[in-house]
């Protein structure tokens, strides 16, 4: 007989059935790495669950087709039968080739803690242990708020280390004029027209030169398949330097995105930008500031002093010994128990990761053994939407992330609970192929929701705006020049109670999965669009068309443009010498990526969460995560959240401080309007720009409203907005020549 169902029971700790948890029946598709959804239903009030199709729905390719059966058990518990759990909380092992009719999964054990509340537990790899993990109290937080911030403090901090330095990212722009930390009297907005290298006090990488021989360790990746190589250029530049190793993190298209640095063991910065010029910017992200490069970059950094810097160290340790290199995990140093208050800069916090699968093995006894890696990041978010009373708050570099729209939506429409003030600081185009349009399909079915649901949503882009060079003198009216500023940031904060910073987009890359299909397509559909743009004879575009197509699967699926060029080469070498070609094969990879394992991560089933049930993990990034709480879980409430919002706010709202309607959360059951607030705000920057009002004395960027457009020119056409002024690149300063680049138009891209 054909199977036509599924049936089990979900139990709690203590043997109890679990009702109104949403169950999902799969197949695993033997074509496709997806998961077809052959049914959904709800466990009853005993914890047992029936789940029933037809066979029809697994014999899409193979009439006498046996379906590979998975279920997957998902939260938040609702008695609505209308609502349904988007959190995954456990999922059972792949049953191959299924004959019986009514198949059984048996008895799932799920810890209360992995359904209710806020800390997170790590759900899908311990569903019924509960345990919160990596959580440590009495850590002090400072908020470091852009670049400007954030680059002199990793700079003081390993100038004052006396034991160790450990430092992981992504870039580290060595040897190349980075400037990390300026004296006090320098001006960036008016740099001096010579010795303006004087004008820096120190910068990070002759720190790090000159520490002595103390251990210092650099941990660096390079883009898969990209052709800048900072692994090498940062092993080149510390190789005679006593005291410093570097190392270097390839594992296919698992990015190490995670940045921080480990000062002495009891001293953490988690870093949202990675070590390049281009990320320095401050509040006020003026177009003509001589530090940022001639880029506007927005970001958000944490300063950790505390217990919890013992696992961000443990986690620095875990990925260097992935990549082959032993380092043993140093023992956690003993703090004292600050004193947490109500408004005070002490917390309790979760120190958290998204981690891929098989990559961290246990080489000594302290190592960490994770064969199916981590994705905590993600059951916070899903956890903390879920339990939002009052306002969400998002700003990120990007909103793909199937997994947040499902949380948010599913909020929403939970209507036993009240209705919520939601804003989203996003970017106008995010720079990935793809990223754009899904991300303002994500935007509009928020929008859907919010509205059906009566919530209130608001979503803004950042805009820099400064007066025009020679504007304004006798009988010239003065001119303003604006420009997006780009969000980099990684942060949500939720009714003041919680709050998380670090590394982690709000995509599949940074919380699950490689969303590969997505950046692939869109690449290739952002390039078609391009090439069409250049001719208007459709001849010569299909046959461009075909060529294009042609190299576009060898350069942007599986190498960069320096790799083809030799691969072209080895491919005529081929034919002489077999052996010699191989080992040039071999070597020249070798240097761009792990191959093998980007074939592996290409053909891998996604997945929602780690999954021990899994023989296979899909590829993920390496993020690191910091959770803030205050006033719930049983924790102390603390100023750490509020300040977050507040110091954010003042500068997006372009405020010197927050007014009291904004400051604080009115009591319950008081209408909130901050979303109205929001909108009034940019309303009103729309209308100053129009108007050619001067910005404030500070250059306070300017909150616009989002909308769902891609092109800075046309987001312009559809706010009114006059597109003379635009520009897309800002003032760039050489501090070799003391000379400014005053291009407002960036080149455009390659096609090919």
């Amino acid at each position: 007989m054909a199977n036509i169902s599924i049936h089990g029971r979900v139990i709690d700790e203590r043997g109890a059935g679990i009702a109104g948890l949403t169950v999902r029946a799969l197949d695993f598709d033997p074509v496709f790495s997806e998961d077809d959804v052959l049914g959904v239903g709800k466990t009853e009030g005993d914890g047992t669950f029936l789940i029933s199709y037809s066979p029809d729905a697994y014999r899409t390719w193979k009439v006498d087709r046996n379906p590979d059966l998975v279920a997957q058990i998902f939260g938040p518990i609702h008695a609505d039968p209308a609502l349904f759990g988007t959190r995954l909380l456990h999922e059972t092992k792949e049953a191959k080739d299924v004959t019986d009719s009514n198949h059984e999964v048996g008895t799932i054990t799920i810890h209360r803690n992995n359904i209710e509340g806020w800390l997170v537990t790590h759900t899908t790899l311990n569903p019924a242990v509960g345990e919160p993990v990596a959580l440590y109290h009495h850590n002090r937080i400072t908020h470091l708020i852009d670049g400007a911030k954030m680059f002199p403090e990793v700079t003081s901090a390993a100038e004052g280390a006396t034991e160790s330095i450990n430092l992981m990212t992504l870039f580290f722009d060595v040897d190349n004029g980075f400037l990390t930390k300026f004296k006090s009297s320098f001006d960036p907005l008016n740099p001096p027209a010579t010795g303006c290298k004087q004008a820096a006090e120190t910068t990070l990488e002759e720190v790090l030169k000159n520490k002595g021989g103390k251990p210092v360790n650099v941990l660096v990746t390079n883009l898969p398949l990209s052709a800048e190589d900072t692994v090498t250029e940062v092993a080149e530049f510390f190789a005679q330097t006593p005291g410093v190793r570097t190392n270097a993190y390839n594992k296919g298209f698992a990015l190490l995105h995670a940045k921080a640095i480990v000062v002495d063991g009891d001293h953490a910065i988690l870093m949202g930008s990675p070590l390049k010029q281009y990320y320095f910017s401050d509040s006020r992200h003026a177009i003509r500031d001589a530090r940022h490069k001639g880029s506007l970059m927005h970001d958000v950094n944490t300063d950790l002093k505390g217990p919890a810097v013992s696992h961000i160290e443990k986690t620095f340790a875990s990925i260097w010994n992935a990549t082959g290199k032993p380092m043993l995990i140093p023992p956690p140093k003993t703090f004292p128990d600050l004193p947490v208050t109500p408004d005070g800069d002490v917390t309790s916090v979760q120190v958290l990761r998204t981690l891929p699968g098989g990559s961290i093995k246990r080489v000594n006894p302290s190592d960490e053994d994770l064969p199916y890696g981590e994705t905590g990041i993600l059951e916070a978010y899903e956890r903390a939407i879920a339990n939002a009373q009052r306002y969400i708050y998002i700003e990120n570099q990007y909103f793909t992330s199937p997994e947040i729209v499902d949380a948010l939506i599913a909020r929403m429409k939970d209507l036993t609970k009240p209705r919520l003030q939601i804003i989203l600081v996003l970017n106008l185009r995010p720079d990935l192929p793809g990223y754009p349009d899904r991300q303002i399909d994500n935007v509009n079915q928020l929008r859907l929701a919010a509205k059906t649901g009566g919530h209130h949503l608001g979503v803004y882009t950042l805009w820099s705006r400064s007066e025009k060079a020679g504007s304004g003198g006798a009988g010239n009216p003065r001119r303003y020049d604006v420009m997006p500023v780009y969000v980099h940031s990684k942060l949500a904060i939720i009714d003041d109670v919680w709050a998380t910073v670090g590394s982690a987009n709000l995509d599949g890359t940074s919380l699950n999965y490689h969303e590969i299909g997505l950046i692939v397509g869109g690449a290739l559909l952002d390039r078609l669009i391009d090439k069409a743009k250049l001719t208007n004879d459709p001849g010569k575009f299909l046959w461009e068309l075909f060529w294009y197509l042609f190299f576009f699967v060898f350069k942007q699926i599986l190498f960069d443009l320096k790799t083809l060029v030799i691969l072209l080469f080895v491919a005529y070498k081929l034919i002489f010498d077999f052996k010699e070609t191989l080992e040039t094969i071999r070597e020249t990879l070798g240097d761009v990526a792990d191959i093998p394992q980007l074939v592996r991560d290409m053909y891998t089933r996604t997945a929602r969460h780690a999954v021990p049930s899994r023989s296979r993990q899909p590829s993920r990034s390496v993020e690191l995560n910091l959770v803030m709480y205050s006033g719930i879980a049983g924790l102390p409430e603390n100023g750490v959240v509020r300040s977050l919002r507040e110091a954010l706010w003042q500068e997006h709202l372009g405020l010197a401080s927050l007014p009291d309607n904004l400051k604080t959360m009115p009591a319950e059951p008081s209408p909130m309007t901050w979303v109205a607030e929001w909108e009034h705000a940019a309303a009103h920057h729309v209308d100053a720009i129009k108007n050619e009002q001067a910005p404030p004395a500070d250059h306070a960027p300017h909150l616009l409203p989002w909308k769902p457009e891609t092109d800075p020119k046309e987001y312009l056409v559809a706010l009114k907005i006059r597109t003379s002024s635009l520009r897309s690149k800002a003032q760039k300063f050489d501090f070799g020549t003391c000379k400014v680049d005053d291009k407002k138009s960036l080149l455009p891209w390659p096609i090919i």
